[in-house]
């Protein structure tokens, strides 16, 4: 079994390339799952991401740069 962090995100449009390469300094072999983007940069806009091992504390880190984020963060364990 491997333990993998699981982070979901939500931030105005325009921000979310600053969220994902701040979470990418966490674990630069990072899976992003899903991106949701609209077409104006303040509607929000999403990433779900996955990174390799417990990174709870790392991600919180990198994550208080961004005053208006919602995130959700949390550890599974999972099959090799």
């Amino acid at each position: 079994m491997t333990v993998r962090t699981y982070v979901s995100t939500t931030v105005r449009n325009d921000r979310l390339d600053e969220v994902l390469h701040a979470l990418e300094n966490v674990d630069p072999d990072a899976i992003v799952s899903s991106v949701t983007r609209s077409g104006a940069p303040d509607a929000p806009a999403g990433a779900s991401l996955s990174l390799a091992g417990d990174m709870r504390e790392a991600v919180r880190e990198q994550l208080t740069a961004f005053p208006d984020l919602e995130y959700d963060v949390g550890v599974r364990q999972v099959e090799d």
